[in-house]
């Protein structure tokens, strides 16, 4: 006689703090010993032993409540309990003969109050589709596998199976596989000892996985993320005056754009940028008193112009990526900026000559100027066409703007996702897991395997990789200043001659910026270090930068602590 299977943690290890529908999932332990599993399975024989584990059980909370696990890098290990029994008085443990297999999937949650759902990481022909809604594969407790799901639909009747395979072969649902982690049975000898069936499973925390398919930003940034559209104001406050669609006044209009001027804003110092004219500095710089009886040259008023210019510039080059000639987004943006136009500073008819009337005003498009001038103030291209500068970018119409904020936001989102990529499995912060145990019961009597699945776990999250896990420290030695000279090298670096051209010249130009790369047929060099020394050199750098950004973050009481000890003899 058949009896339903019951799936749960052992009695010793149930959770009784957690809500009842938490409390017959696998039991989570951390573990952060090396051979813990070992000592896991020793602890599994007798009920006191398996009392010992509760110590064990992850308790570490999140900061929403939820249960807070570790990835391996913070040496700490997660490993899943489960004990099964038939459903029948006394609670006999089930047979090992009628497993099949064991597994539990790890599936994300989604929505908040009574909209919460559950979604697993699928598969489907051999492709990773990401994380998708559980009731894609059928319902909630459809077999995780799609061959199991299909061999649960047979009649017996093998035309009418055949019939029913050819119509369900194209559909999602009997083609979407859901990600298992393998659940193994303990050793006959300690279910034995234990008189219960117990499977165990390590509970991953990291994976490399990400998703194949074509994913939606909103995907990319994670449930919770906020709007950032072209109707946001979060959006549209962060883009500089000019792609708002307000009015921008540039500097040093009429004139011819040089290369300089973006050093003489962007790191001014006490020299004028070499080939950079006495009118054009003096124009974008002021000497400034910055304390008493200190003065510094700083960005002028013209100059402060120019930095809102540069930082447009950068918008529509790196986060808009206006002038990329593939990307169909970026094509459409351009189309947009041939719409605005930039006027021209007014010229007489005859320079010079008092009285002159003037020419009709010229203007030049948005994206003819701006592409130029990336090349020259970004890029430093000194073979670039050099743009006169406009006199301002002019306040659009209410049509233009709309227009223009949408191609930025559609240029943005397809940067975005050429950037980020798809999404990883683990990726998204904060995110919400449970896992959801199972055993498969092999076929009896004619009827294909049967799968039986345990409540899901308690929500848990995965801290992010440096996030401390309370394991003590990772210890690394330095070598001792005495014994320096005998460190030989033991690591070396295949230097290019461009390279080595560059480090073999003076340091000092090299820190005024002046260095410059050997020739590229030169000779190839093999230098070789010692580890221990380069470890000694990047602990002293930290060590001198730490203390200068103490200045600003006050972080050295929190982040170093040096504990002494007596040198052994």
């Amino acid at each position: 006689m058949s009896h339903d299977i019951v799936l749960a943690p052992p009695a010793e290890l149930v959770n009784n703090a957690l809500p009842t529908r938490h409390r017959s999932a696998p039991a989570i332990l951390q573990r952060s010993d090396e051979d813990f599993l070992e000592a896991v399975l020793e602890g599994l024989r007798t009920d006191a032993s398996r009392r010992a584990l509760v110590g064990s059980r992850a308790a570490m909370k999140h900061k929403s409540g939820a249960l807070k696990l570790f990835q391996p890098v913070q040496r700490q290990f997660h490993l899943a309990l489960l004990e099964a029994f038939c459903d029948q008085p006394g609670a006999p443990r089930l047979d090992p003969k009628r497993v099949e297999s064991a597994g539990f999937v790890i599936r994300r949650l989604r929505g908040t109050g009574n909209n919460r759902f559950y979604e697993g990481w699928m598969r489907m022909r051999g492709r990773v589709r990401g994380w998708m809604r559980v009731e894609r594969l059928g319902d909630d407790d459809a077999d995780p596998q799609s061959g199991f799901r299909l061999a649960r639909q047979s009649t017996g009747v093998a035309d009418i199976d055949r019939a029913l395979r050819t119509l369900d072969v194209g559909t999602e649902s009997t083609q979407l596989e859901e990600h298992i982690v393998p659940m193994f049975m303990a050793p006959p000898d300690v279910c034995k000892e234990a008189g219960k069936t117990l499977f165990y499973g390590m509970l991953p925390t990291t994976s490399s996985e990400i998703a194949e398919g074509p994913v939606s930003l909103q995907q990319l940034l994670g449930e919770n993320a906020k709007p950032f559209g072209p109707q946001d104001a979060e959006f549209r406050n962060h883009l500089v005056e000019g792609l708002r669609g307000e009015s921008m006044d540039f500097p040093l209009d009429g004139e011819t754009m040089h290369p300089g001027w973006f050093d003489a804003v962007e790191s001014t110092g006490d020299e004028r940028p070499a080939g950079m004219s006495n009118a054009h500095w003096t124009a974008l710089v002021t000497r400034s008193e910055v304390s008493p009886g200190i003065h510094r040259n700083l960005p002028s008023g013209e100059g402060r112009k120019l930095q809102r210019l540069i930082a447009l510039l950068r918008q529509l080059a790196l986060e808009f990526n206006a002038f990329d000639e593939t990307v169909a987004e970026s094509a459409q943006l351009r189309t947009v900026l041939r719409e605005i136009r930039l006027p021209l500073k007014l010229r007489p008819v005859s320079p010079g000559v008092p009285g002159s009337p003037m020419k009709p005003r010229e203007y030049v498009d948005a994206e003819t100027f701006c592409k130029r001038a990336v090349k020259v103030l970004l890029e430093r291209d000194t073979n670039a066409t050099r743009p006169e500068m406009p006199e301002n970018w002019p306040s659009l119409d209410s049509a233009l703007r709309t227009r223009l904020a949408q191609k930025l936001s559609a240029s943005l989102n397809r940067r975005f996702t050429d950037v980020k990529g798809a999404p990883g499995r683990y990726d998204e912060p904060d995110a919400q897991y449970a896992i959801r145990a199972f055993v498969r019961e092999k076929p009896a009597c004619g009827c294909p395997a049967k799968v039986h699945w345990s409540d899901y776990s308690e929500p848990f999250v995965i801290a992010p990789w440096f996030e401390g896990a309370g394991a003590p420290p990772t210890q690394v030695t330095l070598p001792d200043l005495k014994d320096i000279k005998g460190l030989k090298p033991n690591v070396s670096f295949v230097v290019p001659p461009s390279l080595q051209g560059l480090l073999a010249g003076s340091p000092k130009d090299m820190m005024e910026g002046k260095g410059t790369p050997g020739s590229e047929w030169g000779l190839t060099w093999i230098c070789s270090f010692s580890l221990p020394i380069i470890t000694l050199c990047a602990f002293i750098v930290l060590n001198i930068f730490l203390g200068l950004f103490d200045l600003i973050f006050r972080w050295l009481f929190f982040i170093k602590i040096c504990i002494p000890f007596p040198k052994k003899d």
